[in-house]
């Protein structure tokens, strides 16, 4: 008896494909990652889907819109959901909100509502809209929402500074915007000054959130001004955080692994800018990183790792000497990677496990 097939649409599809990418942090753009895929979802399930099979899906011209609907539970169950329809129905519900704010499907030429009131600098109505969602909305919408806002300030021709002046109090924006999709790039215009507005009068030992919010803004600027040479900004940048204020114990453990990871690299630089390459700093640092990614799961090992990579660009033979032992102490992190990235440069290595939302997540939403 042939096994049933199932037509579902061009946007399910597209759905479908978001969630399998957020699953394993990296864009599917050829059959070699397809052929990665497939192996991991036998890996992780015992059941198989093969690599042509998620190519006609998800990148030849046209797409298949009828596989089996067994080929979708399996790849809902690799994603995280119990069934397909499970799935499919999140996917609706998460298009729904995705619309509240005339968000266009990833292909369409026209801007959304959102691009059209940060574009034009119409805030007022977009204050309100936004000033409604809680602070802990769950990570699907979040994303959405972070992403648009993200995007929109991106491509905007004009100037961000209202934005970031008038909107770095919603806690939705803070959370979604600023954290969740964090700019380590600074691609999108006064970037900087957005931080500056988001740090605005934080004390950081008042809770652990104003703790993270100051190690998380401060730990990008100081990397920011590193790395376009600014080093009167990197000293200034690099005493707020590890000489004017001191961290007590508790709060250092109480820290989240991005933040605190950020915290103890990015003192290289300071450093680095202050009198050379610490040895004597990078020896305990690089003990630390690998004991705490040995008792970390797969995205915490993930963020050590990427993290102490992209500090090391202040020494690139060592660089690549630690890509290597990182890559034999940890191959559960590595193996989850298409197998071409061993030929990629260095560069682009680092670039590949990038963890931060707004490289590591597809771009392309719905």
């Amino acid at each position: 008896m042939p096994k049933p097939k199932y037509k579902i649409s061009p946007f399910l599809i597209r759905g479908l494909k978001w969630f399998l990418e957020v699953r394993i942090g990296y864009q599917l753009g050829t059959k070699l990652d397809c052929r990665k895929v497939s192996e991991l979802i036998t890996l992780e399930t015992g059941s198989s889907v093969s690599e042509s099979t998620l190519y006609r899906m998800f990148l030849w011209e046209g797409g298949d819109n009828t596989p089996y609907f067994h080929t979708l539970e399996i790849i809902a169950k690799f994603i995280g959901h119990p069934s397909w329809v499970d799935l499919e129905n999140e996917i609706n519900e998460l298009s729904k909100f995705h619309f509240m704010y005339g968000a266009m499907p990833s292909q369409s030429p026209y801007k959304s509502l959102m691009k059209f009131n940060i574009h034009s600098d119409s805030l007022r109505p977009l204050y309100g809209f936004l000033e409604q969602f809680p602070e802990d909305l769950d990570t699907e919408r979040r994303f959405l929402l972070g992403h648009e806002i993200f995007s929109s300030l991106q491509s905007n021709p004009n100037k961000n500074i209202d934005f970031f002046k008038n909107f770095q109090n919603i806690p939705v924006v803070r959370s979604s915007f600023f954290e969740f999709l964090a700019d380590p790039d600074f691609s999108i215009p006064d970037y900087e000054q957005g931080l500056i507005f988001y740090l605005g009068d934080i004390k950081p030992h008042q809770s652990l959130k104003a703790l993270q919010d100051f190690v998380f803004a401060n730990t990008l600027l100081l990397r920011y001004n590193f790395l376009k040479g600014d080093n009167d900004k990197v000293l200034e940048v690099g005493r707020a955080l590890y000489l004017d204020f001191e961290m007590t114990k508790e709060e250092m453990d109480s820290l989240y692994i991005f933040p605190k990871i950020r915290y103890l690299s990015y003192k290289m630089l300071y450093r680095y800018v202050s009198f050379g390459f610490d040895i004597t700093y990078w020896t305990w640092l690089k003990d630390f990183a690998i004991k705490t990614a040995q008792r970390s799961v797969f995205n915490e090992q993930r963020i050590i790792i990427h993290t102490i990579l992209d500090t090391l660009h202040i020494n690139q033979a060592l660089q690549l000497e630690v890509y290597d032992e990182f890559s034999a102490l940890f191959p559960d992190v590595f193996n989850k990677f298409p197998d071409y990235i061993h030929r990629l440069t260095i560069d682009q290595k680092i670039k590949f496990i990038d963890p931060n939302a707004s490289t590591s997540y597809p771009d392309g939403v719905f």
